[in-house]
Formats: structure tokens, sequence, C-alpha cells
């Protein structure tokens, strides 16, 4: 068999529960549902930071950020004085896409990068047409990317995409976009990768970076009108679960604001529990999600479109096709939205489908812990090579093939003034001056009721924290 050719889709900020292969009876996701029916669908797939450089760089070096360097989130806005957080992969680090090209791999990205390594380089990317994310990540004063210099092409104004800054936007927490849906920035995105998978040579890395659902939700039509507001999934939450959970995080909730740069809360908001319970009303929680809806369903048509392609070609047999995000989002879960604070389910697990060599299981389910940083590994067994740098991560192959001796019994999820560790029955939270959180993964997936008070969990409480301490 020739090398497999390796397609890896990303969205940025996609809930795990927002899929129909992953139960959600509402979404429409053909395209994922037939990945996950001819591949596998990892249930347990957690993101090591839950916000996107850090992430993002994980995914390319298979390294938690305490090995790759860049713990921060990149700072994009370049009128913010130095000094600036350390934010950039090391120049001598070798990330999976240099060492797929050495051994002759066409790599290439299109999408959404937000990460950068030091000293001008590409992270071994041969081909990268980028659309840096939505509105607040254009790199201010600096010339425009690829994605906006296509808009300014077909006419469109500098405002086009700045989707957060209209009143209505700022009511409702989403707003339907004034660009044609071929002109959206995920549309084009695919656009791009379609031109260059109908021609490039094998063997080929492509990675197509979506830059949704992440905010603004501002769907284009007809995908805008896609869903009712009365349909979607209401979210996961009880009255009581905030007294329970950390003050700071609480604080954050209550000033939540449909997120806009560079943050999504505002000081000038009141705080208090109160605030942070009524925040959004029910009407407006059930509209904002409708819109994220509709954003998973229009990457889904593009993800349809690029596999489409694959088929023609007569590709699709020979290629692993992965399917995941750098993180989640709350999504209206436990009162809140959005990404800051605490590695919550929500936030912490992430979609993975892979199909193709080495994970055609046809509707397949893995439920062990998982990680981004599995994925370097996995993708260069796959491609027959090895790094020269160390990996966090372990190929998944093994595990897709069954064996599950010596697989990790547990996985920690780093951010920044709270960490968590997961195992299959324990969500476990140390924030940084010491606050608990203990959470029954199995009775309570949506973390709703912390048990770390109780005295009956003390044990519990000091195991995952020797475990954390040590991850």
């Amino acid at each position: 068999m020739p090398r497999p050719n390796i397609l890896l889709f990303t969205t940025d900020q996609h809930n795990a529960e927002i899929m129909g292969c992953a139960g959600n009876p509402v979404v429409q996701t053909p395209h994922l549902d037939e990945l996950a029916a001819n591949g596998v669908l990892f249930t347990n797939a957690f993101t090591p930071h839950p916000v996107c450089t850090p992430a993002r760089t994980s995914l390319f070096t298979g390294q938690y950020a305490r090995r790759h360097g860049a713990p921060n989130n990149i700072n994009l806005r370049s009128d913010v004085a130095p000094p600036r957080p350390q934010n950039q992969l090391p120049a001598e680090a070798v990330a999976f896409p240099a060492v797929l090209a050495r051994h002759g791999y066409r790599t290439s990205l299109f999408g959404k990068l937000h990460t950068e390594q030091a000293g001008g380089k590409d992270f071994g990317l041969q081909l990268m047409r980028l659309a840096e994310g939505k509105g607040q990540f254009i790199r201010y004063g600096a010339p425009p990317d690829d994605y906006r210099q296509y808009l300014k092409a077909k006419g469109y104004d500098d405002a086009a995409g700045r989707t957060w800054e209209l009143p209505t936007y700022a009511g409702d927490g989403w707003v339907t976009s004034p660009l044609r849906e071929e002109d959206y920035i995920d549309t084009w995105t695919a656009t791009e990768a379609v031109k260059h998978l109908e021609q490039v040579e094998e063997p080929f890395f492509s990675w197509v970076s979506f830059s949704g659902p992440h905010t603004p939700w501002d769907p284009p039509e007809p995908y805008a009108s896609m869903y009712a507001p009365e349909d979607v999934r209401f979210p996961a939450r009880r009255p009581g679960e905030l007294e329970e959970k950390h003050p700071h995080w609480v604080e954050s909730l209550a000033r939540t604001i449909p997120a806009t740069p560079p943050t999504s809360t505002g000081a000038s908001l009141p705080v208090g529990l109160k605030q942070a319970y009524d925040r959004f009303s029910n009407d407006q929680v059930r509209a904002m999600i409708a819109a994220y809806y509709a954003e998973i369903s229009l990457i889904d048509a593009q993800v349809g479109r690029l596999l489409a392609t694959l088929k023609r070609r007569g590709l699709y047999g020979n290629t692993l096709v992965i399917f995941t995000a750098d993180h989640g989002d709350y999504l209206g879960n436990n009162w809140a939205f959005f990404k800051y604070g605490a590695p919550y389910d929500s936030l912490a697990r992430i979609p993975l489908v892979m199909s193709g060599p080495g994970f055609a299981c046809h509707g397949g389910r893995r439920d062990e812990l998982v990680s981004l940083v599995d994925l370097a590994p996995t993708m260069l067994t796959a491609a027959g090579v090895q790094s020269v740098d160390p990996f966090d991560g372990r190929p998944l192959q093994p595990l897709v093939a069954g064996d599950c001796r010596d697989w990790r019994g547990d996985i920690p999820v780093f951010a920044g003034n709270v960490n968590g560790l997961m195992t299959p029955e324990w969500r476990y939270l140390r924030w940084h001056d010491g606050f608990e959180e203990l959470y029954d993964r199995l009775a309570d997936p949506h973390d709703l009721h912390n048990l770390a008070g109780r005295p009956e969990q003390r044990q519990v409480c000091a195991e995952m924290a020797t475990l954390l301490a040590r991850a």
C-alpha cells in the first residue's frame, strides 16, 4: 500500500456534544456522521489547554506547553505594549508537518493558524492560505491575510467581517452575516483547500482549519435560518451550582458579554451570583445556541465538499481523515458561554473522529482518555516516520486495534489559574489558591455538583491532587 495521505480538519471552540454522531438529535452533521460511521469516534478526547495557541502548538508538536514553550494565547494585536507573554514555538522545535515534508509529503494549511514559530519558521508547512480567524484575530496594523485580500477583491469594505460591531450582535449575541455563503470565512477556507486537493500529488498532508464556531456567531443565510431556537437542546445547569464553584470563575461568568476583542468579559458589568444566573435570558440562550448549530452545519457542509473531492480523485480510500477541535465552548452549560476559566467538560472535551487506513472500524467507539497531544504521533505513525523530538502523547493505532494494555488512566488539562485532571470516573480541578472541585463524570457529566467539600470524598481529592502534581 502507498503511504496514506492525511487530511486534518479542525474547528475552533467546538463543543463535543454538537454533532449528530455524538448523540445530538437536532444538529445536522451528515458528513461528520458518515466519517464516524466509517471510522472511530473518540468519546473522551480532551484538549491539553483550553485556549487556542497552546492547544494548536500542542497539536503541532505532540507536547504539553511545559515542553513546547508556548503556554499563552497568541496576541495578534500590535497596539498592545510589550512585554508580551511567551507564545511562540521555539525555532529549534520540530513540528510534525516538517517531519512529513522531509519524507516526501506535500504539506499545506488552509484557514486559521493562530500560532507562530520563532525565527520566521513555518512549522514545515510548504503552502499556507490564511484566514486568521474571525474579526478579533486580525493583526492590527499588519497587511491583511489571504482571506481579507479576497474580500477586498470581491468588493467588500473593511467592515464586512466585523460583525461583532453590529448593534444587533451586541444585544442578541448573534447576527446573520452580511457576507454571501460563498464568501463566508469557512466556505472560503474549504474552497482554497478544494483547489489544492484537486491537483496535489500524493502523498500529502493538508490541514483545513476552520475559524468557526468561534465567536462572533454570525452564520450566513441559508444557515442563519436553519434552526428554530425552540428546537435546540437547552443547556445543562442547575440553580445552586454556582455557589459551589470558584468565586473568580463566577465573577467572569457574571461579566460575560457576547465575545468581542479582546475578551468576552466586561469590567463595567456588575458581579454577584444573581448577575451570573441572570446574565442571559432563556430566549437569548436558545437563540445563541441556534446560531452556533448553524455554524456547525455550515462547517459540516464544507467537510462534505472536501471529502467529495477526495472521492472524485480516487484518493478517499488511502486518506486518513481526522476531525477535531482545539477546545470546546461552555455553550450555556453551567450558566456559562465562550471559553474563559475552568476546564469543565464543555470546555475541555473535544470532538475527535478518525477514518481511513488504520481507523476503518465502521462505527467504532473508543471511550479511553485521549488528547490532542496524541495526534502528532498518530499521524507520523500512519506515515511510517518518526520525529526526533519527544512526545507527551502516544499513537492511537494500538488503541483502535484493541490493545489497551498500559493505556493512560488519567489525563491533565492545564488552564493557567486552574488545572484539571480527568479519569474515567472523576474530574478534579485545583485552583492556584488551593480551591478544589471534584465531579463524578459518570453520574454528573456536566459538572453540576461539586463533591470536593464532602467528607466521604476527601481521600479521592487527595489522590487526585497527587496525580495532578505529577502530571
